[in-house]
This record gives C-alpha cells, sequence and structure tokens, in this order.
C-alpha cells in the first residue's frame, strides 16, 4: 500500500503508538486530534525520529469541514479511527456530547471515506460491550448495552456494517481489551489501573482497588493493538467484520499489583474501597480465535514483560519530572 493514512485521536494514547508503527512501515500519516486527552508531545519524538513522515493536526472529527479537506487533499488510503470518549466515566456529566463524539464523529469519518474513496477504515470498539456475559468474549455473542459508552460504540459497529453494506467501503472493528502502556500519563483517572497501580507505587502510596481485587481484566500491551490495527488495514477482502484484540489471558487486580512490585522492587499493599461503579464490568477475556484465523493476529507481549516496558518508561518520567506523573485522588 502506498499513500497516506490518517489516525483520528493521533497523538493520544493508542493513536500515537499506531502513528509511530505506521511511520516505521513506511507509511505517511496525518495525525487528528483534538488534544482532549491527547497531547503533541506524545508525537514528538516520532516526528524526529522519522522527519517528513509525521504532520499532526489539530482538529475534531466532528468538524466535517475540516476532516473532509484532510482526506481529498492528501491521497488518503486508509483511515485508522482512535477518536473518542473512550470510558462509561465520561459519559456522566453529559452522556449527549459523548455520544455526539463516538457516533456523528465516526459517521462523518465514514462519509469522509465514501465520499473520497477512501477503501479502508479500521475504528476502535471496546471489550466492554461484553458487559455481563462471562468470559471467553465471543465475536458473535449478542450485544445488549447497559451504559452510553457501550451503547455508542455498538452503534459504531452497526454504521460501519451499513457503509460496508451500501457503499462497499471497507470497514473492521476492533473490540478493545484493556490496553495499557507508555504515554498514558495525560489521561489522568482515565488511563488503564496498569498505569494508575504504577504511579501511586512509584509515590509509594497504596493502589486503590474497588471491591476485594478478585475483578479480572484480559490486560494487552498497546504494541500489540497496533499490530491489529496495521493487520487489518493491510488485509483484503474483511470488510464489515468485528475482531477481538486481547491476549485471551485473564488477570486479577490483586495479580497485577505483585507483579507491579515485582517489577519496580516494592512491597506495596493495595487499599480496597467499596465499588461506586454502577453496571461494573467485573471480568474480560477474548477469544481471540477469529482475530488469529483471519487477521493472523495473536498478541505476542505477556504481562510482565509489558509491565515491565510501562514501569520503566513511568519511572524515567517520574524521577526526571516528577509532577509529570497525576496523582489520583483516592
Amino acid at each position: 500500500m502506498h499513500g497516506t493514512v490518517l489516525v483520528t485521536g493521533g497523538a493520544g494514547f493508542i493513536g500515537s503508538h499506531i502513528v509511530e508503527g505506521l511511520a516505521e512501515r513506511g507509511y505517511s500519516v496525518i495525525a487528528l486530534d483534538n488534544l482532549f486527552l491527547g497531547r503533541p508531545e506524545n508525537l514528538k519524538g516520532i516526528m524526529e525520529r522519522y522527519p517528513g513522515k509525521v504532520r499532526f493536526v489539530q482538529g475534531d472529527v466532528l468538524n466535517e469541514e475540516l476532516l473532509f479537506k484532510l482526506v481529498r487533499e492528501n491521497d488518503v488510503i486508509a483511515i485508522l479511527h482512535q477518536a473518542a470518549v473512550s470510558s462509561a466515566p465520561m459519559f456522566i456529566p453529559d452522556p449527549r456530547k459523548g455520544v455526539e463524539a463516538n457516533v456523528l464523529g465516526f459517521l462523518n469519518v465514514l462519509e469522509a471515506a465514501r465520499r473520497f474513496d477512501v477503501p479502508k477504515v479500521v475504528y476502535a470498539s471496546t471489550s466492554s460491550v461484553y458487559n455481563v456475559y462471562t468470559p471467553p468474549h465471543r465475536e458473535d455473542m449478542v450485544i445488549k448495552p447497559r451504559t452510553f459508552y457501550e451503547y455508542s460504540l455498538w452503534t459504531r459497529e452497526h454504521a460501519a456494517w451499513i457503509y460496508w453494506d451500501f457503499y462497499r467501503i471497507e470497514t473492521i472493528g476492533l473490540r478493545y481489551f484493556s490496553i495499557y502502556g507508555p504515554r498514558e500519563e495525560h489521561k489522568g483517572r482515565y488511563a488503564n489501573v496498569i498505569s494508575q497501580f504504577i504511579w501511586k507505587i512509584l509515590r509509594g502510596e497504596p493502589p486503590v482497588i474497588f471491591g476485594d481485587g478478585s475483578q479480572t481484566r484480559d490486560f494487552t500491551f498497546v504494541k500489540d493493538v497496533v499490530k491489529a490495527n496495521i493487520l487489518a488495514m493491510e488485509k483484503k477482502g474483511i470488510g464489515g467484520e468485528v475482531f477481538n484484540v486481547g491476549t485471551g489471558k485473564e488477570t486479577t487486580f490483586n495479580e497485577v499489583v505483585k507483579l507491579i512490585n515485582q517489577v519496580l522492587g516494592t512491597n506495596i499493599q493495595p487499599k480496597y474501597v467499596p465499588n461506586p461503579i454502577k453496571n461494573y464490568v467485573y471480568r474480560t477475556g477474548a477469544d481471540t480465535t477469529k482475530a488469529e484465523k483471519i487477521l493472523g493476529f495473536k498478541a505476542e507481549t505477556d504481562l510482565l514483560t509489558g509491565i515491565r516496558i510501562t514501569a520503566k518508561y513511568y519511572k524515567k518520567l517520574y524521577e526526571e519530572t516528577p509532577d509529570a506523573i497525576p496523582r489520583i485522588k483516592d
């Protein structure tokens, strides 16, 4: 494939890693971000390592005029859509704004692809749509949204399928399972629990766990998510499909704290508090059979290795600039 790839949410946590992965593979990349949680500094090192390959544009996918202009004028061959209001708590203050960003913003992306003949749109969805189901979670499970976050990304999946069915734009959805890794510091309390636990322990504070710590997540390292996006972008003939992006392994929050202590050489025990979250998801675990068979995707980074990489990044950041590590209120 030759041409330019547009990454929405490209200065964010996952988006910036995708931009980096694309630049490494020789693609030209436009990173579009409204800087709600993204930061230009996430792209600074990437732009220095790959001069002329990455262009940052500050803007919003709700800005139809800007989005259309970028796609029309830059020979865009694929859009990797990461821009999102990306967790259920973000919807609580104003659910309408969250749905607008996640659904109408995505419709703008799909319409830009339709109008200007972009053949491929790969977009982020979430494992949260499985909510009450017991793992392993399969893509063919009937989705019953219980939060506006789940509803908005489930609606994305429906819109994507319709654009594939009506207009033959090859849309591929990726249901992310608990993504963690470097560059989450700007997300603060919306970051993955692994990052939040590391921040607490670096400061000598107990990480806070809701309940007894037996809840599980299928923790997936961000570089594996990059791999899944690029595989989906480069694979032909899979329009309208949705794939799980996870490891297929569940880990309890208690086990995560033990691993972080092991990596950092600390022994800080968690603080357990009552769970304040309504419709809390207690377990996630991906069935990755479909992604392995069709995409050729299999997560390569085991949890201990991923935590080592992540902890090393935040430890260095904390030692150089202590205030760069967020202080999360209990």
